[in-house]
């Protein structure tokens, strides 16, 4: 008691210190001794309950180890692939791309020799490239977009391709989430057709009237030998299955394409002119638009011939045949991939339309300089498909007129060549200075106008010292008029595009006099429309 009372008159903190001095002198002096043998502790009878042995202190043990993180589920290089799990049929493995990096996959054996990997669960802006690799790193095959979600990508192999390694990535080398899966696929008939057109080169032509059944894998193309007779032969694609939509190119024996063909008369199917001359062997490419894959037919055959042109069809033939005039219409029925070519008159402004078109024939029309080289071109202003254009609105001075149908199909149409008088129709004249010196438009007077591609014509408008409004209306179809106000030195004071629609109306003010209406088109069209002028509404 006198010792518990002493350490009290120390104080707390010296008897907490002496308390553990204690403590360590018994743990010292029990370290010393020796250990007595050990004796079961007497049993204590426990306040509630049976007695209980006295709580022990396990040993202490070391813990688990951490867990080692998982393999990743993909490759960061080909030559990581090898130490990576395979990809398994229909287990689908999550892509996280940084960007730059690629991601290298294994094909487990349970695949079989035909199998396809597809992206899918892409991630927002993400576009995916898959490619499959040879044992040389070499591409065998690549999609950016053939998967079935929008911009996913699916990839091919059947035996003999000589897969090893599938690399996933990302568009311009950008990061994104994906999903790769890898499924069974069945093996395929070997093709009953070359696919490369050195195979092409050493099997026989192709027979003409021989219908040949193709089915082209994605990125897979047919080749065929064309016969040494082509005269009037066009090569056909028929009876396409589902969503296919073919293309058609002839390739010369180096490979270079000659013409090319993707929908014809007959929706998606193809129909290329194969008749033309060539040193060596020719031959017809077969493929898919988009890619593929899909299935078809390919067939040549033989039309009935035309009668020889009686037309220029060379800038030489249509030179020395002279120029065309005024007033002429000529009948012209084209070949497939034909054209007819004429001189025109040095210094006359012409319109020239095609009319007249038989069915499937949607015409172009083609203004060449003097060396053949394009001037300006039109497909559908003449109305429908037939083409009109005049040689006014040329940028450059235009020497020949060449006539095309569009797809490459045969076709007849006529070909008018018109005059183009100085003055515009409808009191209105083409320049400045001679509508000054014309009569001004009447009020409430409609007149018609009709204008050229990139044509213009002036108004000379009356001195009654009362406001009016200028409109233009009744316009043609997909026509697009401006409306400008212009005092006697060509300087705008106002101007209108669309009022109502593509109509123009302008407000013109009672001064200044002498001034004019512009009036001309949007968007390089031609065509016809009513100009108007009128007392604005109270």
């Amino acid at each position: 008691m006198a010792q518990r009372g002493s350490t009290r008159a120390l104080g707390p903190v010296a008897g907490a210190l002496m308390g553990v001095a204690a403590v360590l002198a018994a743990a010292e002096a029990r370290a010393q001794a020796p250990a007595p043998p050990p004796s079961p502790s007497p049993a204590r009878p426990a306040p509630d309950g049976p007695a209980k042995n006295p709580a022990t202190t396990a040993p202490a043990r070391p813990g688990p180890a951490a867990p080692t993180p998982p393999a990743p589920a993909f490759a960061s290089s080909a030559a990581d692939a090898a130490r990576t799990p395979p990809l398994q049929p229909d287990r689908p493995v999550t892509v996280n791309l940084r960007r730059g990096q690629q991601a290298f996959f294994r094909v487990a054996p349970d695949a079989g020799e035909a199998w396809a990997v597809t992206t899918r669960r892409l991630g927002r802006n993400t576009d995916t490239v898959l490619a499959v690799l040879n044992e040389n790193g070499e591409v065998v095959t690549e999609d950016d977009d053939g998967g079935q979600e929008n911009l996913a990508s699916r990839v091919e192999v059947q035996p003999g391709d000589g897969a090893r390694l599938v690399r996933a990535g990302v568009l311009e080398d950008a990061g994104g989430r994906f999903e790769v899966v890898l499924t069974r696929e069945a093996v395929l008939p070997p093709p009953n057709f070359a696919t490369t057109q050195e195979d092409a080169a050493n099997r026989p032509p192709l027979a003409t009237g021989q219908a040949v059944r193709v089915r082209l894998r994605r990125n897979q193309q047919a080749f065929f030998r064309l016969p040494d007779d082509r005269t009037d032969l066009i090569a056909i694609t028929r009876e396409l299955a589902g969503n296919t939509d073919t293309a058609l190119a002839l390739i010369d024996s180096s490979g270079r394409v000659l013409a090319e063909n993707d929908d014809s008369e007959r929706g998606l199917a193809s129909t290329l002119a194969v008749s033309r001359a060539a040193e060596g062997p020719l031959f017809v490419r077969a493929s898919l638009v988009n890619e593929g894959p899909g299935t078809f037919e390919v067939m040549l055959e033989r039309e009935a011939p035309l009668p020889p042109p009686d037309y220029p069809t060379t800038l030489e033939a249509a030179r020395a045949r002279g120029p065309v005039s005024a007033g002429q219409t000529i009948h012209i029925e084209l070949a497939r991939e034909g054209q007819a070519v004429f001189a025109l008159p040095e210094g006359q402004a012409l319109t020239l339309l095609t009319r007249n078109l038989s069915d499937n024939a949607d015409t172009v029309l083609t203004l060449l300089d003097a060396a053949g080289e394009q001037v300006a071109e039109d497909d559908d202003s003449g109305g429908g498909v037939a083409s009109r254009l005049s040689t006014s609105a040329a940028s450059r001075p235009a020497a020949f007129v060449r006539a095309t149908l569009l797809n490459g199909v045969r076709g007849s149409f006529e070909l008018a060549i018109q005059g183009v008088a100085e003055a515009a129709p409808g009191g209105a004249s083409s320049s400045l200075a001679e509508a000054a010196r014309r009569p001004t438009l009447l009020l409430g007077e409609a007149v018609r106008i009709r204008l050229e591609s990139g044509g213009e014509v002036f108004v000379a408008l009356p001195y009654d010292g009362r406001p009016a409004q200028a409109m233009t209306y009744d316009l043609e179809a997909e026509l697009d008029t401006e409306l400008a106000l212009v005092d006697e030195n060509g300087a705008v004071l106002a101007e209108n595009d669309d009022a109502e629609g593509l109509a123009s109306r302008l407000d013109v003010p009672p001064t200044p006099r002498p001034a004019f209406l512009r009036v001309k088109l949007v968007d390089d069209k031609a065509g016809s429309f009513s100009l108007v002028l009128v007392r604005p509404a109270p």
